[in-house]
């Protein structure tokens, strides 16, 4: 992920940090005139959708990373599933975790809704944030990933 890409995600913190920021609501099943049912869907909010739509656009999904090792999944894992952990991530970790929530939704509806609501997106944005004010005020973006950590989706050689 590019640091255009970080900016664009930083932009969101404010709108996720909010409170009157709302991620959505599920749909109720319904029943066409033929008979069809429509299932239950997550309907995003309009910030939580522009947020998604930001991530998509900026392609994240398509630089998926393959960790290193199992030690390096467990680390993301336990990030994704603890947003306080995002605290301490890399721009490829966050890549990682972006993609590994776009992913999981088209599996399991209602995926996003939950990353949301845990805190784990305003976490996200907000850790961009700080890697964009570092950055600006380093010049120096490649001292903000930890080596090591991501090898281009080859795995271990």
């Amino acid at each position: 992920m590019d640091m255009a890409t970080l900016r664009n995600i930083a932009a969101f913190a404010p709108i996720l940090a909010a409170p009157d920021f709302v991620t959505g609501a599920w749909t109720e099943p319904q029943r066409s005139a033929e008979g069809v049912i429509t299932m239950a869907w997550f309907h995003l909010s309009e910030p939580a959708s522009a947020f998604v739509a930001a991530i998509a656009t900026e392609d994240v999904a398509a630089h998926y990373r393959k960790p290193v090792d199992e030690e390096a999944r467990a680390v993301l894992m336990h990030m994704a599933e603890h947003p306080s952990a995002i605290a301490d991530a890399s721009i490829d970790q966050i890549a990682w975790i972006l993609t590994f929530q776009l992913r999981a939704d088209r599996f399991s509806e209602g995926s996003l809704a939950r990353a949301f609501e845990t805190g784990l997106m305003r976490a996200i944005a907000e850790r961009a944030a700080v890697l964009c004010e570092i950055d600006r005020k380093t010049k120096n973006p490649a001292k903000l990933a930890p080596s090591g950590v991501f090898d281009g989706g080859r795995g271990k050689d």
